[in-house]
């Protein structure tokens, strides 16, 4: 699978399943091995720190999720509260 369409296919995976997915789950469906989908992962987190974006990836115990970053959470609170 081409490099951009695997990491729109993680990020929508991620954004629509909410908790962690584990990095073999995710390496199953983009059909490439565990390193690869380690690296677009990586190369994603990268993107949305640089990009100044709101979200990011966590990831622990080999699983990756897809989360708002701490800075912003004060805004999360906001809207919660109108």
């Amino acid at each position: 699978m081409e490099r951009a369409k695997a990491k729109a296919v993680l990020e929508a995976i991620l954004f629509t399943m909410g908790d962690s997915v584990s990095v073999d789950s995710l390496s199953a469906v983009i059909e490439e091995d565990k390193a690869v989908t380690k690296e677009l992962l990586e190369e994603m987190a990268q993107d949305y720190s640089a990009q100044d974006r709101g979200i990011g990836l966590t990831t622990l115990n080999d699983a990756v999720q897809m989360c708002t970053k701490g800075e912003l959470y004060e805004y999360l609170i906001r809207i919660a509260k109108a």
